[in-house]
């Protein structure tokens, strides 16, 4: 089952597949390699949108 918390901030990750639906905002993005690589060792849980923003504005 998928968590409810970003695995980077900690903060709610609005996951919709967690709350039982089909689909979601991530699976409508791009998340970069580096961002997925910081959680490949927390399985289930989802990056926040917060947190792909933040990425991105960094960049």
């Amino acid at each position: 089952m998928l968590e409810r918390q970003c695995p980077l901030c900690g903060g709610e990750n609005h996951c919709v597949v967690a709350k039982g639906g089909e689909d979601c905002w991530c699976m409508t993005v791009s998340f970069p390699e580096y961002l997925l690589n910081a959680v490949q060792t927390e399985p289930n849980k989802c990056i926040c949108q917060t947190c792909l923003d933040t990425y991105k504005e960094d960049q």
